[in-house]
């Protein structure tokens, strides 16, 4: 919602995807409505941006099986090259213990890990085997030519020094991320 307000986003459509539980959600006006992914979408700086959201948990889209959850994904890559997104970022959040706060990163090209490998705020994720819905979905949009990486915040404990951090490691890698796509032969 933030980042829909932020950039002023207009909604541009809706995914229902046939997989998602069987339940009807009544908002705080009373007005009940099925399970979607809502898709919002603004050209600010030259780019495209989306956002996709959906009251969905994550926990339930890693649960589907793999064909469902593929089709799913699928369907909202798709969707992020017919309104001309060109870069996926997803973000997750952690439960951390210890000094280390910093965030994590998961990339999906070469040119991805050449440009991150070496940032101080980042620890680039390597020689890992990973199982989650926003993982693999960075790793499907190499498919369809989209350079794509996921940020794992460590704040899931919701103190004001966590989520600063991690806001300001969220606006470090987006300044990164928009840096890379002005690049020529970005994938």
């Amino acid at each position: 919602g933030n980042l829909v307000r932020l950039f002023n986003m207009k909604p541009v459509g809706e995914i229902v995807f046939y997989g998602f539980p069987d339940n009807l959600i009544v908002d705080s006006m009373g007005v009940g409505k099925i399970p979607t992914v809502e898709i919002y979408h603004a050209r600010t700086g030259g780019f495209n941006i989306s956002v996709f959201t959906t009251m969905v948990r994550q926990q339930y889209i890693d649960s589907l099986g793999n064909r469902e959850r593929n089709m799913f994904l699928s369907s909202l890559l798709y969707s992020m090259k017919l309104v001309g997104s060109s870069f996926l970022l997803t973000i997750d959040c952690v439960n951390v213990s210890g000094k280390n706060r910093k965030a994590y990163l998961i990339v999906n090209s070469q040119k991805l890990a050449e440009r991150f490998k070496d940032k101080e705020e980042y620890i680039l994720v390597k020689g890992r085997r990973l199982r989650s819905s926003l993982t693999l979905a960075v790793a499907m949009a190499r498919f369809q030519k989209i350079p794509a990486l996921q940020i794992v915040l460590p704040i899931r404990e919701l103190t004001e020094s966590r989520v600063q951090h991690g806001f300001q490691s969220l606006v470090s890698i987006i300044n990164d991320a928009l840096a890379f796509i002005g690049e020529p032969g970005k994938n």
